[in-house]
């Protein structure tokens, strides 16, 4: 496509991310020919690729495994790729590599709001449909983002916060820079000051999204606040840094942590007992979801029906955003929230 979709801003911005599973499910079944797993008997020539940053850190891995499932099953070509650390710039040179590879579909979790906007909007341009996972790229072209409320994540993440430390104390949360993540700060520290006048958020610890990095900044909050009540986490490495921290610091109950996302070995302090729980997004069905949407815009089935030609009419077939919504993970549940390991 050449020309810009238009989007009508009227209508309602959020369908059901339950509904949209149920379609999926009820369409890849009334499209296989037999039972069995895949919609096509071999794998295609096309591709499907996510890009993401700080990609070494464990967060990813349902993503990886959603990719891999969801190519296995359309009999289609998935790839996780992207920069190692939060660098903007080197991942918007990795979407233009991946543009000039033609693939079918890309989904982005962006670095920002606005760096990717060239890039999304160049590939749209030419033909391959973007959406945004997790963070999203309002101004672009991008078809339709998945992921949680960010900005309600970090309330329900204050919410647990607040009631674990009894109402009251110092608090400082953990963020990096990363379209989304700050979102969930900014619902930490705008539900906090709404809602308990008797807690103080005395620092944004930015951990990087970092393993390694993350204890020693936790560590320094700590040393600066010997009174600290509380560390609420906005990304999946604050939640280990923090509890690596406090365990140093031998402030094991003293300090209260709520952490974010369902990385593997910050589940290990849930269980223990260090962190009182984790806000988690529904890592594994947002990318099934998109490679999905992605699939049915290629092979022009499912919404991509709703117009003899979407694209001669100049308008997205998807919605406009997906809110999958969060998944608390506590002492009472977290086994059901570890990986098998192969």
């Amino acid at each position: 496509m050449h020309s810009r979709l238009v989007r009508d801003r009227a209508r309602t911005p959020v369908l059901a991310a339950a509904g949209l599973a149920l379609l999926a499910a009820g369409y890849l079944l009334g499209a296989a020919s037999a039972p069995g797993p895949a919609v096509q008997a071999a794998p295609s020539g096309e591709l499907y690729v996510y890009l993401a940053n700080v990609t070494q850190v464990p967060f990813w891995i349902d993503q990886k495994r959603a990719l891999e499932a969801a190519g296995k099953y359309l009999g289609v070509r998935t790839e996780f790729t992207g920069p190692t650390t939060a660098d903007a710039q080197a991942e918007a040179a990795a979407l233009d590599q991946i543009i000039a590879r033609r693939p079918a579909g890309i989904m982005v979790f962006p670095p920002d709001s606005k760096t990717l906007i060239p890039g999304i909007n160049r590939a749209v341009d030419s033909g391959i449909p973007v959406i945004t996972m997790i963070g999203d790229v309002p101004d672009s072209k991008r078809f339709t983002h998945i992921g949680i409320d960010n900005y309600k994540a970090g309330e329900e993440g204050a919410r647990v916060l607040a009631a674990t430390i009894g109402g009251r104390g110092k608090v400082v949360v953990g963020t990096f820079q990363a379209a989304g993540v700050l979102d969930r700060m900014r619902g930490y520290k705008d539900y906090l000051a709404k809602h308990y006048p008797g807690i103080q958020v005395v620092g944004v610890v930015d951990d990087h999204a970092d393993p390694a990095y993350a204890p020693q900044a936790y560590a320094a909050a700590i040393s600066a606040h010997p009174d600290l009540a509380g560390i609420g986490g906005t990304d999946g490495d604050s939640g280990a840094g923090a509890a690596r921290a406090v365990i140093e610091a031998k402030k094991k109950g003293a300090i209260k942590i709520v952490a974010m996302d369902r990385n593997e070995d910050m589940l290990n302090y849930i269980q223990d007992g260090t962190i009182t729980a984790a806000i988690a997004q529904k890592s594994y069905m947002e990318t099934w979801l998109a490679v999905n949407l992605l699939y049915w815009l290629h092979h022009n089935i499912g919404p991509a029906q709703m117009l003899p030609d979407w694209k001669a009419a100049k308008i997205d077939p998807l919605p406009l955003d997906v809110d999958t919504g969060i998944m608390v993970i506590t002492r009472d549940n977290v086994r059901q929230f570890r990986h098998a390991t192969k």
